[in-house]
Order: C-alpha cells, then sequence, then structure tokens
C-alpha cells in the first residue's frame, strides 16, 4: 500500500516580531527617523519582520460612536510597504486596519494581524504643539551631551514601550527592565536587577561590549548585531545571574 504523503503541516509558533507604530503619514520624515534607528544597529534589523500599528493616525473599527466621524491620516499602504523593503525589513502585517483598507493591504503585501491591546488616544486634527513637560530623570540622563564621561546611569525601571539608548558608553541599569522595554548602549550594559525586555551591547559594532544581568528573563539579547531570541537562550541560564558576549562570531550565555 502506497503510503500517503501531506505536502505541508501547520503548526503555530510564538516568536518576538518588532511593533513599528506610526505617528506620522509623511512617509519622508518616517524613512528617515527609520533609517537613523537601523543605522544603530547594522545587521540586527536586517530582513526582521516588522508589523506596522496605524491605530494613532487612523483609528480602528471598534472605537466609539462619537470618534467615527472625525478625519482620517491614512498612509498610502504600497508606498510604506517599498520604503520598509528599501531599509532591509520585511513587512508582514498591519494591526489596527480599518476593514475598508483591507483590499489595499493585500495588495501591498500586507497580512491583517489582530489584537494587540488597547488602542491608545488618536491626536486631535489639527494637531496642537504639545505643552512643554519637564523631563524625567531617564529622559535627562538619555539625553546627555555625548562628550559627557562616565557610564549613563538609569535608576527607575524600565516600563513596556520605552527604549533607552547609551550613547558611546556603558549603561548601568539598578531596576528591573520589564518586559517590552529596551536598553541598547555602545559599550557594556549592567543591569543590577531583572531583565525581561531587550538589552542590545555594542549598537556600533563593538564586539568587545558584553552584558551582565542579575536575572536573565530576556526577550532578547544582542552584541555587535548578533543576537538571542527568547527560545535561544539555555534553559539552564534562565532565571538566574548571566553574562552574555560574543566568541568567534556567537553569543556565549555563561555564568555570572
Amino acid at each position: 500500500m502506497k503510503r500517503v504523503v501531506t505536502p505541508f503541516e501547520l503548526e503555530g509558533m510564538v516568536s518576538t516580531v518588532t511593533v513599528l507604530r506610526l505617528s506620522s503619514s509623511d512617509l519622508g520624515a518616517v524613512k528617515r527617523a527609520l533609517a537613523t534607528k537601523l543605522e544603530q544597529l547594522p545587521g540586527f534589523f536586517q530582513d526582521a519582520p516588522i508589523v506596522v500599528d496605524l491605530t494613532a493616525l487612523e483609528g480602528s473599527d471598534d472605537e466609539p460612536s462619537d470618534e467615527a466621524d472625525r478625519p482620517r491620516d491614512e498612509v498610502p499602504l504600497a508606498e510604506l510597504a517599498v520604503l520598509l523593503r528599501e531599509l532591509k525589513v520585511v513587512p508582514i502585517g498591519i494591526r489596527n486596519l480599518r476593514d475598508t483598507r483591507r483590499a489595499e493591504a493585500r495588495e501591498a503585501g500586507f497580512g491583517v494581524v489582530h489584537g494587540g491591546g488597547k488602542r491608545g488616544p488618536r491626536p486631535a486634527m489639527p494637531r496642537e504643539p504639545a505643552p512643554r513637560e519637564e523631563p524625567s530623570e531617564e529622559r535627562r540622563e538619555a539625553e546627555r551631551p555625548r562628550e559627557s564621561i562616565g557610564p549613563l546611569m538609569l535608576r527607575a525601571p524600565l516600563r513596556s514601550g520605552q527604549v533607552i539608548y547609551a550613547g558611546q558608553c556603558d549603561a548601568v541599569v539598578l531596576a528591573p527592565v520589564n518586559a517590552g522595554a529596551e536598553i541598547i548602549a555602545d559599550g557594556n550594559i549592567h543591569i543590577y536587577a531583572s531583565l525581561r525586555g531587550r538589552a542590545l551591547a555594542g549598537a556600533h559594532g563593538n564586539e568587545d561590549a558584553r552584558i551582565f544581568c542579575k536575572s536573565l528573563e530576556a526577550d532578547l539579547v544582542a552584541i555587535a548585531g548578533c543576537y538571542l531570541r527568547a527560545d535561544e537562550i539555555p534553559e539552564q541560564r534562565r532565571g538566574k545571574p548571566a553574562q552574555i558576549y560574543l566568541e568567534n562570531g556567537k553569543l556565549v550565555v555563561a555564568e555570572l
């Protein structure tokens, strides 16, 4: 009896995917800002899957009825897809897209991603200049002049959605880096608490950089563009003190 071979299998997978939340429909401005961000980690984002979130611009079909008639700031999806591919990232989906634009999304090569948490408030149209706020301690430290000496010191926990960049220096974090947060440094990263989010050391190619943490529970760790995702971190090192470094072009996760 001839064996029947199934031509494919479907398998669900949980993986880290970068979400690009657009707050402007000016694709020129988006391209310039995104290119600058990607240059901080050469090679890390190359061919990385990207999901685009348009909630801040277009709203969604489940928004309150009193917002339904507000003008929409629509992003041309085909042009957006071309822009992302030019930057060598791979657009795989759109989140919080209105149903009337599904056909346009398919033609541009986007899938429609459902879910993703509560929707943030849409900016009023026309937009008014935001009032000037006193920067937080974290923001003041992160924006300090490049010529300043010593590491970037962070004392408050990094919350989901926060991205802190320590340019031309080490980063020292005295509180947890929570899931969904990201700490990036040109030098080393020292975390004297749990690392549950992302940590990316040696952002401009410093292969001697290291990551140190008291409890390794990371979504992702990277050094000089080489990275490990959560499911690639050795199980025996998860939840324990660890150091991460490059050796012969591969990331090593070792006891601290």
